[in-house]
């Protein structure tokens, strides 16, 4: 499997986005704390904490991390298309079909996946009339295998 269908860099990628989203709002809430405390004490300077160096640096890492990687999943301005299509065989607790899920809800352990689109289910047409169908979970990476022809039987 290449590094530009590999569903664990995607996987991973996500996730990396999840958390430079959530340290970025860390980042912006103790500077606004900083500053905060500097006019309550009416400083002309700003004391940033230890910790808000940490979160800026933990940030550049991920930039980084994802830009490195962004060349070898071919990931590009399509990318937050090819994450929600790849995302459609998620369970309602946000995991794949065959990966660990909580406890809570229909999963108990392991996640059945989307319980609105099976592997083979229809989901859309093409122009040409032809059926989009949900591949199973091994071929959701290759958009061959969105496609139903007669040599394609899912």
């Amino acid at each position: 499997m290449s590094p530009s269908t590999d569903p664990t860099v995607t996987d991973l990628r996500r996730e990396l986005a999840k958390a430079h989203d959530a340290l970025m709002d860390a980042e912006t809430h103790l500077a606004r704390h900083a500053e905060m405390n500097a006019a309550l004490h009416c400083s002309e300077r700003v004391m940033y904490s230890p910790l808000h160096a940490k979160v800026d640096a933990a940030i550049h890492g991920i930039k980084h991390a994802l830009a490195r990687t962004e060349s070898t999943t071919g990931q590009g301005d399509d990318s937050d298309w090819a994450y929600l299509v790849w995302d459609l065989d998620r369970c309602q607790h946000g995991r794949h079909q065959g990966d660990a899920c909580g406890p809570d809800g229909d999963c108990n352990g392991t996640s059945a996946g989307n319980p609105h689109l099976r592997p083979g289910a229809v989901i859309g047409y093409d122009m040409r009339r032809r059926p989009i169908v949900m591949p199973d979970r091994d071929h959701k990476h290759d958009p061959k295998a969105w496609r139903r022809t007669s040599g394609n039987p899912l």
